[in-house]
């Protein structure tokens, strides 16, 4: 690329100034609860930014680019559904997660099924949280790598170490002040690959002409594709426990439903950017691998407009591997640190820190060795979408299901899911129909077929009642 001086200087300068803002805020952090939280310090529009960037990640410019390549403008749907998902979450969850006064989505769980409930609810998350970041690492590790030229390894070895700083210094709010900068940057690489590529179609009439007809409607991505991504992303946005952390930062529920409107409105325009970008390559650049949309239109851009991209993919995925990175942190500390250790608070704030480090560098393995991509972010939206399934349950089926039926569901969800999604999905059933309806199949036969038949209440009279008849 002509100026790669340029973009590597652009890149770099943006990375370390948005890590040291990050570390900055470690002043504000005082306990477990301000890291986790931030209590009270970031308000609603704030937070919106924080709900929608997190799904804003390498997956959004690399894996929608990727699809709309190769099916079609409707790939955009991807990340429109997330509108969706953002809105429901606004009017039935939002304002009881944030009333509920709890910050992880298995300490809310608990409540109601028990503590075997809690601990397997935390596995699952925890699973599909480092699952998603295979995918973030990836995204942001090859951009690393191409800028430096340097080998992935040492790449994902930078990238997480800055990641790791962020995190274990500053916390939700380390996050949330880096955010504002990245969701700008975000926005502004999106809007100049899009516009790149219409630029591009509109002098070269013929590679429009080259671009398929199923590319200009539904019929690219079929039907049943975007309602999967609709189901996945809607429950992901449901029980992602950095959503959880999130809303329940905020002062009250009125705070929390407009949050998580703003994150609604604020996501909509990413997608269409990054599925016109895809659509447009697969137009001017109809040889290449589809993966390499971007990477390749980026190469058409002046060397100040690919810096902004290339900042703009890192910040990607700076935000969504902070994010799932403390998430997960929060429930393996509140989940199994704190109740097995019983330490202070000065000793849980030093192994939340601790843990924050040994969870960012732990999946770096998985990066080198598990290709992922867009189906990888959604097998893990998948299994999110089981817990989100739990919450509705919670809160609008509160009769039916115990915390048997909450283990026993979550344990064939894990296992069920996993397999099927190894397998290439058989028969064409994705691998999110399975993680949806294992717990609901969980709670279901829990309550009619095992506690209905156990209660003496709803059982037949025995036959001494009724003369032997």
């Amino acid at each position: 690329m002509h100026g790669l001086g340029i973009v590597v200087g652009i890149t770099i300068a943006y990375v370390v100034g948005t890590t040291l803002v990050g570390m900055w805020s470690a002043r504000y952090v005082k306990d477990t609860t301000t890291f986790m939280t931030a209590k009270n310090m970031l308000g609603p529009w704030i937070i919106g930014v924080l709900l929608m960037s997190e799904f804003v990640g390498p997956g959004t410019f690399i894996g929608v680019a990727e699809s709309a390549y190769s099916k079609g403008i409707f790939s955009a749907l991807a990340h429109i559904s997330l509108a969706i998902a953002f809105l429901l979450y606004a009017f039935f969850l939002a304002p009881k997660f944030n009333q509920a006064g709890e910050y992880t989505i298995s300490g809310i769980l608990e409540k109601k099924y028990g503590h075997g409930t809690r601990w397997m609810v935390s596995l699952v998350m925890i699973y599909a949280l480092l699952a998603v970041n295979v995918t973030n690492f990836t995204g942001g590790s090859v951009t690393i790598a191409t800028l430096l030229n340097i080998d992935v390894k040492t790449a994902s070895l930078i990238l997480a170490s800055l990641i790791a700083a962020i995190v274990a210094s500053g916390g939700l709010r380390g996050i949330g002040i880096s955010n504002l900068f990245h969701i700008v940057v975000k926005y502004v690489a999106l809007i100049l690959l899009a516009y790149t590529g219409w630029t591009l179609l509109k002098a070269n009439p013929a590679a429009l002409a080259r671009i398929p007809a199923s590319h200009f409607s539904i019929k690219g991505t079929g039907v049943s594709l975007p309602i999967v991504w609709a189901l996945g992303n809607i429950g992901a946005v449901f029980s992602t426990q950095y959503v959880v952390q999130s809303i329940s930062s905020l002062r009250n529920q009125k705070e929390a439903f407009k949050a998580s409107l703003i994150a609604s409105f604020m996501i909509i325009p990413t997608g269409i950017f990054a599925a016109y970008a895809g659509f447009a390559a697969s137009g001017l650049f109809p040889n290449i691998k589809a993966v390499t949309s971007i990477a390749v239109l980026m190469k058409t851009m002046t060397p100040v407009w690919a810096g902004i991209v290339s900042a703009g993919i890192i910040a990607s995925a700076f935000v969504a591997l902070s994010a799932c990175i403390l998430g997960a942190t929060a429930l393996f500390i509140k989940d199994f640190y704190v109740p097995l250790m019983k330490p202070n608070d000065r000793q849980t704030m030093i192994a939340t820190r601790v843990a924050a480090i040994v969870i960012t560098f732990v999946q770096l393995p998985f990066v080198w060795y598990v290709p992922a991509l867009l189906s990888t972010l959604f097998f893990s939206r998948g299994l999110r979408a089981s817990i989100g399934v739990l919450a509705i349950f919670l809160f609008y089926l509160p009769k039916i299901g115990s915390g048997r039926g909450v283990v026993g569901g979550l344990i064939c969800t894990i296992i069920g899911t996993t397999i099927w999604y190894a397998l290439g999905n058989p028969f064409g059933i994705d691998n999110l129909y399975i993680a949806i309806c294992m717990p609901a199949l969980g709670m279901f036969v829990d309550h009619f077929f095992i506690k209905m038949k156990g209660n003496p209440m709803l059982s037949p009279p025995p036959a001494a009642l009724t003369g032997g008849r």
